[in-house]
């Protein structure tokens, strides 16, 4: 077993609200290799406003992770990555990189990485986002030439009601939201049940299934040129590094 010392650093700022990321990459044996190191930036009410007011925090968070040397940071929120649309992510990941020197892993573009990956253009998009943030992920894929078949979100604004729904509650938008038009199932945020999950709903519905910290995931070790393979979370972890 490697010491901390010789592990892997990935740094991860995300927004305080959030209780899944870390849990779920640690939960991981295959990702024994690496360690995440984590700085927060402020969000109460997952609303637009509250996402834009992020980005008060984002230098600080970066310069606080700079002092131990990542080989890439995961900006770890996949509406406030997109609220800006492009140009707003671009921005985000100069940033980043500009106070850390590696490379930035922003949610929504791990989410179009991925898309690119699996040669997926129709989308079902499950969220549990207010309408008005809905639309602004539409509207973000749409601009990159992707087209959302069907989409739920539940309208919640309450961290803890956002990210205690149980899977159940996925599942069923899910079964609201799918038509067989879709190449592919997203569910986004990185504060909601998905992580572990894709494999089973991979095997209902006959369709990959990412969510937004699996696509992190994927995306930051494609881009390490990790060797690490994890055959239980899905096609895009399985058949895709």
């Amino acid at each position: 077993m490697k010491h901390d010392s010789d592990k892997r650093r990935i740094g991860m700022i995300m927004p305080s609200i959030n209780i899944r990321l870390e849990p779920e990459y640690y939960r991981t044996p295959e990702l024994s290799d690496f360690n995440f190191y984590t700085s927060r930036i402020k969000l109460g009410q997952v609303t637009e406003e509250g996402l834009l007011g992020m980005e008060k925090d984002v230098a600080h968070a970066a310069e606080m992770l700079r002092d131990v040397f990542p080989e890439a940071i995961i900006f770890g929120c996949t509406s406030g990555s997109l609220v800006k649309g492009m140009d707003g992510e671009k921005e985000l990941c100069n940033t980043i990189s500009g106070i850390c020197g590696c490379p930035v892993i922003t949610a929504s573009r791990a989410v179009l990485d991925a898309l690119e990956e699996l040669d997926a253009r129709k989308i079902t998009l499950v969220t549990p986002y207010l309408e008005s943030i809905n639309e602004k992920e539409i509207e973000f894929l749409e601009e990159q030439g992707y087209f959302v078949c069907g989409a739920r979100g539940l309208g919640i604004t309450d961290p803890e009601e956002m990210r205690t729904q149980p899977v159940e509650v996925i599942d069923r938008m899910i079964a609201e939201a799918d038509t067989e038009e879709a190449d592919v199932i997203f569910i986004s945020c990185t504060n909601v049940e998905g992580f572990h999950i894709c494999d089973t709903l991979e095997q209902k519905y006959h369709k990959p299934v990412i969510s937004s910290n699996l696509c992190c995931l994927w995306d930051t070790l494609r881009i390490l040129e990790s060797h690490v393979r994890i055959d239980y979370l899905g096609t895009l972890m399985k058949d895709h590094l």
